[in-house]
């Protein structure tokens, strides 16, 4: 069965058995026919994962089986296999499983009697080989120097020379003392340093170390303790990144930020950093410069401001003053309105009244008109009646005169008749004394009645003439109502008018006083803005513009805010609206604190 005749080949069986190596030997047929303890055991532990591969596997008929059971594709290796002359190595990944083979051909002079396959669990090779790749990547990467565990240094790769200054001739064999800066020999931190290491503790932090001419490297590191087997620490391995340039970078921020926290805007910082931030001083400088500009602009837009508020204020002060003005002379228009309102609905009464009294005037005057007119006719009437009066006295008269000439007649005939006609005579006489008295009085009637009728006439003259005074009185009455009618309607008219103007200038007077209050507002806020101007160009004076190395120059105190006016107004008008309280001063901003979180410290740097 085995490709083995002699008892020597026997022996040497014997001897691979006790090999810890992992030994298969398979025939030329490619049936396994000899397994050692150690790859039973490998292929023992890994019976479960490749049972899940191949279903075939099963360590209680692996011997006698043919290596096909380990293959998908039988085939190829049997292929490589016949033409196998000289060692072949290989590796198969099975489940999770990986392993490394060596394929060894067994000759008898030229022919190929089996095969000898050393198996070897390729997991740990593959570790290693994981390992010392990471640490070649980290090597490439970092600073790496080894020391004894009393700090002797052993090795040290080209970064860690690089960065410090040295060559490996002029560090090795020399204690881990020589890169401490003057003082540090004798710091606790740094004597608990070896203490840590030896207990098997690493060592992490930020740490500051001294180059060979002299320079401060600061260094962001681990101390790594190396154990062997029974876990006593045979060496350290320090991992280190040098972050001198990120420590300079940070110190210049830092350092840059305290002056803008500071308010001093006229630093750049010109000193290129490393590559990683390079950017961020770009964007310092560039932000300050903007900060700079802007600040420059706010603080000629203040000064703008100040003045722009200053004028505002001045303005509505006088405003102020004309509105109050206004406001009065308002009120005393519309007192003087309401007093003329009252006068002319009064004056619109007594129109009335008048007009009233026109119409019952014009009444009478008819009525005058009408009675003067029968006046007339009556006196037509008394004169026509001393005309008859007249006729009837001459008819009188002529009596009186044939009477009179008829006792002439009569004594002449008495005389004639002598005694016989003395008592006829006598009669004559007294008739004849009669006659003359008729005449007379008759001449006084008619003289009477003359005069009568040319007082008569002069009556109806008068009459007539009182009638056309009437008729013309009744025309100017007439005239003087419709007047009169029309002074009450325009009265009416004015006193609606009044009224109407009366509640406009109310209304103004109001809006007055409303305006008074916006003005009374606006002068506050103007005052107000104007404090606030000044309280920005105060804040803006803290700051170091780029242009100008000094700071400004202080303002001129503001004046105060114009205190409301305390004027009374008339109860009928709407009180203004209160004005509203200046908004108060912002407050001056903290300046930015130069310690915490943003500021750098020394002693954050461990020193080892």
């Amino acid at each position: 069965m085995f490709p083995f005749a002699s008892g020597t080949d026997s022996a040497k069986l014997a001897a691979i058995d006790m090999l810890t190596a992992n030994v298969m030997i398979a025939d030329a047929k490619l049936n396994i026919i000899y397994m050692n303890g150690a790859v039973r055991e490998l292929l023992q532990e890994a019976e479960s994962e490749l049972k899940q591969e191949l279903p075939r596997f099963d360590m209680r008929t692996l011997l006698g089986s043919n290596i096909d059971i380990f293959h998908k594709n039988p085939s190829h290796q049997r292929k490589m296999l016949a033409g196998l002359t000289k060692q072949h190595r290989a590796t198969i990944h099975v489940g999770n499983r990986t392993f490394d083979l060596i394929v060894n051909p067994i000759k008898r002079g030229s022919t190929i009697t089996g095969f000898v396959v050393e198996w070897a669990n390729a997991q740990e090779r593959i570790e290693n080989t994981d390992f010392r790749k990471q640490l070649q990547a980290i090597s490439r990467a970092q600073a790496v120097i080894e020391f004894t565990p009393t700090g002797d240094i052993m090795l040290a790769n080209e970064n860690f020379l690089k960065t410090a200054g040295y060559t490996l001739a002029e560090i090795k064999g020399k204690n881990h003392r020589m890169f401490l800066a003057q003082g540090q020999e004798g710091d606790a931190e740094y004597a608990s340093l070896w203490a840590e290491l030896n207990a098997n503790r690493p060592v992490i932090g930020d740490i500051v170390r001294q180059g060979k001419n002299g320079q401060a490297i600061y260094l962001n590191a681990s101390y790594n303790p190396i154990t062997d087997e029974s876990g006593k620490v045979v060496k350290v391995v320090k991992f280190a990144t040098d972050v001198s340039g990120r420590v300079h970078a940070v110190r210049t921020i830092g350092s840059s930020l305290a002056k803008l926290a500071d308010g001093d805007l006229s630093f750049r910082l010109d000193e290129a950093f490393s590559k990683d931030f390079e950017t961020l001083r770009q964007n310092l400088n560039d932000a300050v410069s903007r900060l700079g500009e802007t600040l420059s602009v706010v603080s000629r837009t203040a000064e703008l401001i100040d003045g722009g508020s200053r004028e505002i204020s001045g303005s509505a002060q006088d405003l102020s003053k004309r509105t109050e003005q206004q406001a009065a002379a308002l009120e005393e228009t519309a007192a003087a309105l309401d007093q003329i309102t009252v006068n002319v609905r009064n004056a619109s009464a007594r129109t009335d009244e008048a007009r009233e009294a026109s119409e019952t005037a014009d009444k009478s005057a008819a009525h005058s008109g009408k009675i003067v007119s029968e006046a007339v006719g009556a006196m037509a009437r008394i004169e026509q009646s001393s005309q008859q009066i007249s006729n009837i006295i001459g008819v009188i008269d002529e009596i009186a005169f044939q009477t009179n000439l008829l006792a002439l007649n009569a004594g002449v005939e008495a005389a004639r008749a002598g005694e016989a006609g003395k008592g006829f005579a006598v009669v004559a006489q007294e008739v004849r004394e009669l006659a003359q008295r008729s005449a007379q009085a008759a001449k006084e009637i008619k003289e009477l009645i003359r005069n009568s009728t040319d007082e008569v006439n002069n009556g109806v003259k008068l009459v007539s003439e009182t009638g056309e005074a009437l008729k013309t009185i009744q025309e100017n009455i007439i005239a003087v109502n419709e007047h009169m009618q029309s002074i009450a309607s325009s009265a009416r008219e004015q006193s609606t008018g009044l009224s109407e103007v009366n509640t406009a200038v109310n209304q103004m007077d109001q809006m007055t006083q409303q305006n008074a209050a916006m003005v009374e507002e606006t002068t506050a806020a103007s005052a107000s803005l104007a404090q606030e101007a000044e309280q920005l160009r105060h804040l803006i004076s803290g700051f170091v513009l780029p242009q100008a190395k000094q700071r400004p120059v202080q303002p001129a105190t503001t004046r105060p805010p114009v205190q409301r006016p305390a004027t009374n107004h008339a109860a009928s008008h709407q009180a203004p609206a209160q004005p509203r309280a200046p908004a108060s001063a912002p407050r001056r901003p903290a300046a930015s604190a130069t310690v915490g979180n943003t500021a750098l410290k020394t002693d954050d740097w461990e020193e080892f």
